[in-house]
């Protein structure tokens, strides 16, 4: 592995458990069932989004009211749209962008910064979950990009790589009862 590879594993393995740790103490008291890491479409900024059913639920039922929410489909993009999860505002992971911007080409490593990126996950013990009443079993795990038509592709990909194989069929056909 080169040396950019290396320092990005070591900078994705810190922010991630700490900001983990620190959302999953805010969400405790809820059930998570997401967990995503996103990007950007040239992979210089990272951060991390958590949704819980309860956040779900609250968020749908605001957006009822307001007019914003009346199909499924809808409810959908809110259940898996990264940008509408409710936790992480705070979650950046400032350091390594700075340390990805700093970079010439980051895209190019795409593949291993995903690749990377799972090996954290999957190598993140459960007992951290279980410390804030989560079962790391039951949440789905991905990557997305925010900014581009290749988002669900993605997806789509990565959540096999670091999500309980149980999980993976239900995530990879969210978007087959739309019509």
């Amino acid at each position: 592995m080169n040396a950019f590879l290396t320092e990005f594993e070591q900078q994705i393995r810190e922010g991630f458990v700490a900001d983990l740790e620190g959302i999953l103490e805010e969400a405790a008291h809820e059930k998570v069932y997401a967990c995503a890491v996103g990007t950007d479409s040239d992979f210089v900024t990272l951060f991390l989004a958590v949704n819980t059913e309860q956040s779900l639920a609250r968020h749908i039922s605001d957006m009822r009211s307001e007019g914003l929410c009346d199909d499924a489909e809808t409810e959908l993009y809110y259940r898996w749209g990264i940008s509408e999860f409710q936790y992480g505002e705070h979650s950046h992971f400032n350091h390594i962008s700075r340390f990805l911007y700093a970079q010439d080409n980051v895209y190019q490593y795409k593949d291993e910064m995903v690749k990377i990126i799972a090996k954290v996950v999957n190598e993140t013990k459960g007992d951290i979950f279980t410390k804030y009443n989560q079962t790391k079993e039951d949440i789905t795990f991905f990557i997305s990009m925010t900014d581009d038509e290749l988002a669900e592709e993605l997806e789509n990909e990565s959540v096999a790589l670091m999500t309980n194989p149980v999980l993976v069929p239900a995530f990879l056909t969210r978007y087959d009862a739309e019509s």
